[in-house]
């Protein structure tokens, strides 16, 4: 016997299957009504979704303009120019939509911008709707007052590389600065610091001062083919086991770029052996000396540095002008050079050479700091705790040396004057030093361990060098704020977690995972820095 359910089941089947081809047809004819209806709907919503995008874009890009504009806040002419050329920047013709030039109107410390668009629709031109207008309007309301030195310290290690993250960076911190740096300073005054870091920091003409003079080579007067050569110098100073860099011989040129230990020294005169003091160089077979040449030490202080490696192996690596972090009682103080020097640093010429990257100390001129920008150029490993170091030195005044006496910095707690850090970085810090050469307990991503030295880092670690200048800049007697960013940090929880340390708070740590973000995050600390909100 059936069930019940199977009885009911066959009347519901029996009984819709005559339904539907009674109504056949009527379905049909309503179907065909229908469609249309369906498909101007999808249509007509999809022309609609497109015209709030255009609305969105038109008031970012409406909002980045009046930002720029009230940063420099000059007459009513010069800020429209000034909101044309943002608006065309951050909306440019390949944008989806069109747009009509915006309209501003000052009021007071308030500049209201405005601005509208059309969309050409797609479906809704069929029903004899060409276009669809949208509008927007934003306020920037500035708060006057405040003399601004900030310091960009920008972590440009070879990484940045990668993603084009350093294009990335150029277009942000460019932002930033023109934001930041007033058009008019006569009543307030606000300038900017650049501090490239990779594998060290490059300080170009400031090294001598910074670092110290480093010990004069010893001139050359003759050179014989013999066994051993003996080196004719007046006065040269060495003594038996030196070891000295030979360079720019002339006629014996066998002896260029060598290393050699010294022995059976007399007062104008010493002898060659080779550099692991093994054997005499015999100079029988070579070229005969005709002029010229160089003889260097090669300890910490001179033109050269001879040491071994954890692998005991042996460099000999120049001293350049990048500096690494300062030793001693005055590690983490910003006393000046005349009281410590810097570190020294040795790099290695071909694997992590001195960045080409340079310091720019505080300047107003907006030109000049953009070319600084344009121009950096990522490479090497991340001694990251030299460049926090010198982000403060270049807000500090006891850093009075600079050659231009406007980029002197002002006194702590001057009435109305900011003192800024801005701190970027993408990643790890894995380069500490000793002697002036990468130490041997540097982390992974520092270069190769055949270019570091067979000594600990003499400060210890990168991160905690790091934290402990961003303390002392953050004591309330230099009272520095300071703002960090992690840039593509997500692989890097240490990295993430001291930029995280170092702000002055949690809502002056930023993160940032591609170039808009980055951009979006400058721009919101520009504007912090700059006293300017978007007040509707």
């Amino acid at each position: 016997m059936r069930s019940l359910i199977q009885k009911i089941h066959e009347n519901i089947c029996t009984k819709t299957g005559r339904y539907v081809r009674n109504t056949a047809g009527t379905i049909a004819v309503a179907f065909a009504i229908m469609v249309p209806v369906i498909v101007g709907s999808a249509g007509m919503a999809l022309d609609f979704a497109q015209a709030y995008l255009v609305q969105q874009r038109l008031a970012q890009a409406l909002d980045a303009a009046a930002l720029a504009a009230a940063a420099s806040y000059t007459d009513e002419a010069d800020i429209q120019q000034k909101v044309n050329e943002f608006f065309d920047a951050n909306y440019p013709e390949e944008k989806l939509g069109v747009t009509f030039e915006p309209t501003v109107h000052v009021q007071g410390n308030e500049i209201i911008v405005g601005g509208s668009a059309y969309y050409g629709t797609f479906f809704l031109h069929v029903i004899g709707i060409e276009q669809i207008e949208v509008a927007a309007e934003t306020e920037v309301t500035k708060v006057l007052g405040n003399n601004i030195e900030l310091a960009l310290v920008l972590d440009v290690s070879g990484s940045m590389n990668n993603f084009s993250k350093i294009n990335d960076l150029r277009n942000a911190a460019k932002s930033l600065v023109e934001t930041v740096v007033y058009d008019d300073q006569s009543e307030y005054y606000s300038k900017i610091a650049i501090v490239p870091y990779g594998v060290a920091v490059n300080v170009g003409s400031y090294a001598a001062t910074a670092r110290g003079p480093i010990t004069a080579g010893k001139t050359i007067t003759g050179a014989t083919r013999a066994n051993p050569v003996v080196i004719t110098s007046a006065n040269h100073g060495f003594i038996t086991g030196d070891r000295i860099r030979i360079t720019n011989v002339n006629g014996m040129t066998q002896l260029n770029n060598q290393t050699f230990t010294v022995s059976v020294v007399n007062a104008n005169s010493f002898r060659l052996r080779n550099s692991t003091n093994t054997s005499n160089i015999n100079g029988s077979g070579y070229s005969s000396y005709s002029s010229g040449g160089t003889a260097y030490c090669t300890t910490p202080g001179c033109q050269y540095l001879y040491f071994q490696s954890p692998s005991n192996t042996w460099n000999t690596f120049q001293v350049s002008t990048c500096v690494t972090e300062r030793t001693g009682p005055y590690a983490y103080t910003d006393n000046p050079p005349s009281d410590a020097y810097v570190g020294r640093n040795y790099p290695s010429a071909v694997n992590n050479p001195c960045l080409t990257s340079q310091i720019l100390p505080l300047t107003s001129d907006k030109d000049l700091l953009d070319d600084h920008i344009d121009a950096l150029v990522a490479s090497g490993s991340t001694g990251g705790q030299v460049g926090v170091g010198w982000g403060w030195y270049m807000l500090s005044p006891e850093w009075d040396f600079w050659s231009d006496s406007e980029s002197v910095a002002g006194e702590y707690g001057a009435e109305d004057l900011h003192k800024i850090v801005v701190l970027m970085t993408d990643g790890e810090y894995n380069s500490p030093y000793c002697n002036g050469a990468i130490a041997r307990d540097a982390t992974s991503g520092s270069g190769s361990a055949s270019d570091h030295i067979n000594c600990d880092a003499t400060n210890g670690n990168s991160y905690e060098q790091a934290e402990t200048m961003c303390d002392a800049m953050k004591a309330d007697d230099v009272d520095i704020e300071i703002y960090t960013i992690g840039f593509r940090v997500n692989d890097y929880p240490r990295g993430e977690a001291l930029m995280e340390y170092c702000a002055t708070d949690e809502d002056h740590f930023y993160t940032a995972d591609d170039g808009d973000e980055l951009q979006d995050v400058f721009q919101a600390i520009a504007n912090n820095v700059s006293s300017l909100y978007l007040s509707r």
